[in-house]
């Protein structure tokens, strides 16, 4: 049982952040700085993935060399912050 959870669990993970950037999606009219923070997003989960991997999470690292910049998208995508580079 212990195997087909960690079989099922990184496709399952990713499901859901897609699910997420999918609602979100529809809410970017309205946030002009929705593709700052996506790739904001990005950025810091390529380099979370592989760090929270290192714990042994999972066998194969290409799994959290994956799983981290779509969390760090789907978890951006769901903040929205200020714009302070473009204050007029």
């Amino acid at each position: 049982m212990k195997d087909f959870i960690l079989a099922a669990l990184p496709w399952v993970l990713c499901g859901i952040a897609v699910a997420i950037i999918c609602v979100q999606s529809a809410h970017r009219k309205e946030n002009k700085n929705a593709d700052r923070h996506i790739a904001m997003g990005l950025a810091i989960g390529l380099m979370l993935g592989p760090a929270i991997n290192s714990i042994g999470l999972w066998e194969n690292h290409g799994i959290g060399i994956a799983l981290g910049p779509l969390w760090g998208m789907a978890l951006a995508s769901m903040f929205k912050g200020k714009d302070k580079y473009n204050e007029s």
